[in-house]
């Protein structure tokens, strides 16, 4: 991990911090962790800044926390995806977190098996933990949020309810825009870009992210699997932000 992230329930009013179990086994297993050792770190939503290590054993970790850095900042992008299959929905959520997403929509579609809904890869006690991966890797304290819709069209109906975007993008391959087409400045505060399931989107689906606004792109000549589309996605959007 690039970041020491904490959860701010295991912060102690003197600052110091107790690493979770995973966090132990990374501390002692991979960074040889030992008193006097100082990793970067930060807390979920807040600061980022020093952990120094006070205690580590095989049972325990403590570390005193110095953290004079501003929060991570929101990210401008955030991602509407159509479930992808459970065993690569874990790596799929690290990746958008570790690129630094503001919001995830996950959404039913109809190429969507029906059976990924109540898949433990889904339940919010595992999806927050890849979340937390993702953003150690980036070495970020942004956790993005997630809303799962069980209907596609639940997803379109509170698209009003949400903040304004200025750039709205449905991924869809034979398109004839791409991301080159497009500017970035400091008038475009957020991006908002939908990748479809495996097989893309089908076509009354389309029209309907037309229809509320969403401007078909390509991202490739090729087909891409839905991870590879999301790396691709995020890789183009941060090169046009640049």
């Amino acid at each position: 991990m690039n970041l020491l992230l904490f959860n701010p329930n295991q912060v102690a009013a003197d600052g110091t911090a107790t690493a979770s179990p995973r966090q132990l086994h990374h501390l002692r297993q991979v960074l040889g962790a030992s008193a006097g050792s100082v990793f970067r770190a930060g807390i979920i939503g807040g600061r980022q800044g020093n952990a120094t290590v006070l205690h580590c054993d095989e049972n325990s970790a403590r570390l005193a926390l110095d953290l004079p850095d501003a929060p991570s900042p929101r990210p401008s992008v955030d991602l509407v995806l159509a479930l992808p299959r459970p065993k690569v929905a874990r790596r799929v959520l690290q990746t958008a977190a570790s690129f630094g997403v503001g919001h995830i929509d996950l959404v039913n579609a109809w190429r969507v098996d029906k059976s990924y809904l109540d898949s433990p890869a889904y339940a919010t006690d595992d999806m927050h933990t890849q979340l937390v991966l993702g953003c150690e890797q980036g070495r970020t304290t942004w956790l993005p949020t997630v809303t799962l819709h069980r209907r596609l069209m639940l997803f379109f109906d509170g698209d009003a309810n949400r903040p304004p975007a200025t750039r709205k993008l449905v991924a869809h391959p034979g398109t004839n825009t791409d991301l080159s087409q497009f500017s970035h400045s400091q008038d475009t505060p957020r991006t908002v870009i939908a990748i479809g399931p495996e097989g893309g989107w089908i076509q009354r689906e389309l029209e309907t992210f037309v229809h509320r606004d969403y401007t078909p792109i390509w991202l490739s000549d090729r087909i891409l699997r839905v991870e590879t589309a999301i790396t691709a996605a995020l890789a183009q959007l941060e090169l046009l932000r640049r």
